[in-house]
């Protein structure tokens, strides 16, 4: 495991003797911080080959209001610009290539993840955790690769609220978009260890058994 360098963008990298498919781990609006590279970590001991983008360029954030500013300042095209490099590394250029690439995100992630899926054409199938992009940057209609989302039913975020779920979905339907879609007994960040107060161990271990099965079959 080791910072990548990938077409002037950087990220953690876990790379994996033995497979062929690779998992982009897009952030939460924390940054690239301990949490998500142990998550990256994880992916990669389930047998894929795993980079997570830093879409902040080096920042992590403390505090929510820290969080805030870092994602207000957010480019959303460039970080899309990202994914498909952190794509295009673990298809062509990195130590053990993939010939598959799928995509899963947290929170902003997961509307990154989503956006991703609908324009990212190195993207092979995306999973969503509990964030949904503006319409401005992405028609989730227009997704043709296999979906998985993942979303609390006690969620009050304004990106994953029962009411834009319920949205989004009447989206994925009218463009006939393959997905599947679970709702856990649980809030926001509930995949997150490092918020005690947010994470749903139950709803964890569940969804990550669903994404591990999914990416399987679909990679």
């Amino acid at each position: 495991m080791s910072i990548c360098e990938f077409e002037n963008y950087h990220g953690f990298y876990v790379p994996k003797e033995g497979v062929t498919r690779g998992i982009i781990v897009v952030q939460e609006w924390w940054g690239l911080n301990d949490n998500i590279k142990d998550l990256t970590k994880q992916l990669a001991d389930h047998g894929f080959h795993a980079v997570a983008p830093d879409l902040y360029h080096g920042k992590t954030a403390k505090t929510a209001d820290e969080a805030s500013h870092l994602m207000n300042e957010l480019d959303w095209d460039d970080a899309l610009n990202m994914i498909g490099a952190a794509a295009r590394f673990l298809k062509l250029k990195g130590a053990h290539k993939a010939s598959t690439v799928g995509v899963i995100g947290y929170c902003m992630g997961g509307a990154v993840a989503i956006a991703a899926a609908a324009r990212v054409p190195e993207i092979d199938a995306a999973a969503p955790f509990y964030g949904i992009p503006p319409a401005s940057l992405a028609d989730p209609a227009t997704i043709r690769v296999p979906l998985q989302l993942h979303f609390g039913a006690k969620d009050g975020s304004h990106m994953a609220s029962p009411k834009a779920v319920e949205k989004l979905e009447e989206a994925l339907r009218s463009g006939n978009v393959e997905y599947e879609l679970h709702v856990y007994d649980a809030g926001h960040a509930f995949m997150n260890q490092a918020r005690p107060e947010a994470y749903h161990q139950a709803s964890a271990e569940l969804a990550t058994e669903r994404v591990l099965t999914f990416f399987a079959e679909k990679l």
